[in-house]
Formats: structure tokens, C-alpha cells, sequence
């Protein structure tokens, strides 16, 4: 029998993709030989390139049209990735999103789609589009990623793995010396899309003057203006230890930035876990989300803090960092 070829359907967010990168490396243990694709949407591109075993990333846009209300753009795009989605036969093409675009986009490629059966606060109706759905009590509860790996392993018919989870991202050429201060750093994922995740600005500038009294430079990432102003307003703070990057760095980019930093310290984020899965010590701080559902699972040394609705005190943090960096 032929190596199978297999579609994987994750298309967004960034933190949800990051978390489902594991089931590659159990899919190609279990099944030697076996050729994994992936659908997501750009910028997810770009990241998903650098996992040396998938073998075609296909890109989506449709997000972004529609952000731009770019409606004609939106129709030629979504006929330019039906035709990539069927450029292939796929002998199972599994949805670990579980959401009605993710099902329409499985139902489009050729092959049988399988992905989670619906729940109460689901969509509804999207498992129709599947040839089989996976009964919601055997990951319902479960962290993240082990939900992700329990819906690839009941798909393909293959045991769930009990090894660690492994993401396979290999960094690229080193990224460009204005985004990462020369020295040994610490990065302080301080934003998020959700602001009842944020610490305040006093805890960060604690932080981070701690950190550059122990010789680490402070790496404040932003990703719209609120963000660069607040990173500004926190370097300005701590001193000339930190830097905030004069530009937004690439996936690619962060990849590389995560891999060289000493730890990495951040709040329920898609760059915090991205850190984890770059190998870099990372203190994941829940405040907002639930810990034993988003938590950080990964290879490389690490600590969770928190759960929804508590507060993570600074002394806490820096004892988990202090473990890490001595780690």
C-alpha cells in the first residue's frame, strides 16, 4: 500500500496553529512515509515553512479581504485556493479547527474529511460536511494540544502517543540585528488581544529592571500602535537594557528572535507559545484563560503561572524565571 497523503485543515489563530504542530511528528511516526499538507492562512504561511515535514502549505486569504472589504479580491482568492486545495487526492483530510469555514474549506479538497463532532456552544450543522466526525467525549476537557493530537490519532487510526509533544520549527537565517539587542535577552510578551490578560505596567518595568540587573538585555515585542506606545512607555521605564523593535518582525522572524532569547516571559499569547515551541524557557502567565486548557505543553524547560480569573504576583514570576534561567 502507498504511503498515505494526508491534509491537515488548521487555518487560524496563530496560538491554535502553533498548538496543533505536534500532530505532524506523531503522524509521521506512526505513519512512516506518510505525506503531510497543511491549509492556513497567511501570515500561518510563512510559519508552517519551517517545519521540514510538511511537505505543501496552502495558503488561505480570506480573512484579510474581508478585513479590507475587498470583496472582488475575496472571490478571485477564494478561486485561486480551490484550486490548490484540489490540486492533490488526499487519502483523509482532517479538521482539527471543528468550525463551519474549517468543514467547508475540508468538504472542498478531494478526499474524506473527518474532524470533531459538535458540542453545545458549537456551530451547528458544520460535521455534516465530514465523512466521519470523532465523538467530543474522547478529548472533551483536555488541554489543547492533546486535543489536537487525540483528533489526528482518532482520524488515521493510530494510538494517541504518550511522548512529549514535539513542533518540528527549524529557525532560518538569523533574523536582522535591529530586532534583538546583541547580547543574552529576555523577552516580555506584554500584549494581547484580550487586554483582561495584560499584567500591569508596573509589574513589566519590576520585571524588567530585575531582569537587567542579572546582565539580561529586555526584548518588548508590539503588535499594533497601543502596543509599540505601551513597549515604549516600558523601555523608557527600565532603562537602556530594553529595546522595542523599530518594526514588526516576521513569523520567521520571531522564530529565530525566540531561539537565541535566555527565557522568554508572556501572557496567554500567540508569541508566548510560539517561544515554547522554539525552544526557548518560557514562563506562560494565565490570568484571563484557563491554565489546564491552554497551558504550555513542550519539550523545552518551562513553567505555567495563574488561571483564569487570578492574579500572578511578580515574586512568583521571577522565582520561575530564576528556576529556568539556572535550569
Amino acid at each position: 500500500m502507498a504511503a498515505p497523503r494526508i491534509l491537515i485543515v488548521k487555518p487560524t489563530s496563530l496560538g491554535d496553529v502553533i498548538k496543533a504542530l505536534p500532530v505532524v511528528d506523531d503522524i509521521r511516526r506512526a505513519l512512516p512515509g506518510a505525506t503531510v499538507d497543511w491549509v492556513v492562512e497567511r501570515p500561518g504561511d510563512s510559519l508552517l515553512a519551517l517545519h521540514p515535514d510538511i511537505a505543501t502549505v496552502i495558503p488561505l486569504e480570506l480573512r484579510r479581504y474581508r478585513k479590507e472589504g475587498r470583496y472582488g479580491a475575496a472571490l478571485r482568492g477564494v478561486w485561486r485556493d480551490i484550486g490548490l486545495l484540489r490540486a492533490q487526492r488526499y487519502d483523509c483530510i482532517v479538521d482539527l479547527q471543528g468550525r463551519r469555514k474549517s468543514a467547508i474549506v475540508a468538504a472542498l479538497a478531494r478526499g474524506p474529511a473527518i474532524g470533531p463532532a459538535p458540542g453545545p456552544s458549537s456551530e451547528p450543522m458544520y460535521h455534516r460536511f465530514y465523512r466521519r466526525a470523532v465523538r467530543r467525549a474522547l478529548f472533551e476537557g483536555r488541554d489543547a494540544i492533546s486535543v489536537n493530537r487525540i483528533l489526528a490519532a482518532q482520524a488515521l487510526g493510530y494510538p494517541m502517543p504518550s511522548s512529549p509533544p514535539r513542533f518540528g520549527l527549524r529557525p532560518g537565517s538569523a533574523p536582522p540585528g535591529d530586532l534583538a539587542p546583541a547580547g543574552p535577552f529576555a523577552v516580555l510578551v506584554h500584549g494581547s488581544s484580550k487586554p483582561e490578560k495584560t499584567l500591569s505596567e508596573a509589574t513589566w518595568i519590576e520585571l524588567g529592571r530585575w531582569l537587567s540587573s542579572r546582565g539580561l538585555g529586555c526584548l518588548l515585542p508590539w503588535g499594533d500602535a497601543q502596543e509599540r506606545a505601551r513597549a515604549q512607555r516600558l523601555a523608557d521605564a527600565i532603562g537602556s537594557a530594553a529595546l522595542v523593535p523599530q518594526r514588526m518582525p516576521s513569523l520567521t522572524d520571531w522564530v529565530g528572535i525566540l531561539a537565541r532569547a535566555a527565557v522568554v516571559a508572556g501572557v496567554d499569547s500567540g508569541i508566548t507559545h510560539l517561544a515554547a515551541a522554539s525552544g526557548a524557557p518560557t514562563v506562560a502567565i494565565f490570568t484571563a484563560t484557563s491554565s489546564a486548557i491552554f497551558r504550555i505543553e513542550a519539550e523545552t524547560p518551562h513553567r505555567n503561572l495563574g488561571d483564569a480569573g487570578q492574579k500572578v504576583a511578580l515574586d512568583e514570576i521571577r522565582v520561575a524565571i530564576a528556576e529556568l534561567l539556572g535550569q
